[in-house]
């Protein structure tokens, strides 16, 4: 049964990271495909490219931050890490299919939290959760004040012969978002699976969790590119710009770091900065408690998810 669980173990995760690259599309891409300067095609293809670049190079830290900080790596057998990635992969799929965005980063920490939960494990509540956390927290307020200094820098160009290079810009800046989304957030797909001693390189576990990643965002990456870009995010050049940089600059910073944020917090905080350096009201005050509400509810349920999920398969299969 050992090799039957690692298979599965394999497959959820790939599942995750296929669910991961279609659930962000809308977050690096959205303000770009919004104003219509890239269609469907060109946008998902640029977010697969350079998801995989920040994957394969820039997800270590997360990667480990994940796959062995939460709970110790004794405890993460291929059935739990199983578990893990399956329920965390759920959660988004739903999300995704519903067009609500939601935290990844979060989703997979509490499935790992949830199973940890179910077999007693330690969690590292302290030197893991807390910074996780705190970086949450911090991720639309950080956003937000990025948002404001790039718009304002933007914004002090005016001249209307640079308005075609402007949009060159925010291409560059959503490719920008791009990779830190691999940075970011591939890692989480395959966190469990470095933790678990089934990828032993942590650039290789890297580009597998950019390879499902940026399939994700190619094959079911058009509903919330679409949610984002048309009905959430509706910007002018330069604060489309200040947002898409501000966003990335965020998430970028901690993925370095080396914990994992949500990239639509960041985008969500730096279209509110981008707002304020504008003197405008970007975002529909509705459309943002829907969101919020439901980062906090699809937390919750990850955790509760996880651990019941856990509780059922160890109990029908008889595994541990």
């Amino acid at each position: 049964m050992e090799i039957f669980y690692i298979v599965g173990m394999i497959m959820a995760g790939l599942f995750f990271g296929w669910t991961i690259g279609s659930h962000y599309t809308g977050a690096v891409m959205g303000t770009a495909y919004g104003a219509k300067i890239l269609n469907i095609k060109s946008a998902t293809l640029l977010i697969a490219v350079f998801a995989l670049l920040g994957a394969t190079f820039q997800s270590h830290g997360v990667i480990k931050t994940v796959g062995s900080g939460i709970i110790p790596m004794e405890y993460l057998t291929p059935f739990r890490a199983m578990i893990m990635m399956l329920n965390a992969a759920l959660v988004t799929a739903v999300n995704t299919w519903l067009k609500l965005p939601i935290s990844t980063a979060q989703l997979a920490c509490f499935s790992i939290v949830g199973v940890g939960l179910a077999i007693d494990a330690p969690i590292s509540w302290k030197h893991t959760m807390l910074p996780l956390a705190i970086t949450w927290v911090g991720t639309p307020l950080v956003g937000c004040i990025f948002g404001f200094i790039f718009t304002k820098t933007i914004g002090g160009v005016n001249a209307k012969k640079l308005e075609t290079f402007k949009k060159f810009i925010l291409i560059m800046a959503c490719c920008y978002a791009s990779f830190t989304l691999g940075a970011n957030n591939s890692g989480l797909a395959v966190s469990v699976l470095y933790g678990s001693g089934v990828l032993k390189s942590l650039l290789f576990a890297g580009f597998i969790g950019g390879v499902v990643v940026a399939i994700g965002a190619l094959t079911w990456g058009r509903p919330l590119l679409e949610k984002v870009g048309l009905h959430i995010v509706q910007l002018e050049i330069n604060s489309a710009i200040g947002a898409q940089l501000g966003q990335a600059t965020t998430a970028y910073i901690a993925a370095l770091l080396g914990y994992p944020t949500s990239m639509n917090q960041a985008i969500v905080g730096a279209i509110g900065g981008a707002g304020l350096a504008r003197g405008v009201k970007y975002i529909q005050i509705k459309v943002v408690k829907e969101i919020v509400i439901n980062w906090f509810v699809s937390l919750i349920v990850s955790g509760f998810t996880a651990y019941f999920l856990y509780k059922l398969f160890a109990w029908l299969l008889g595994a541990k």
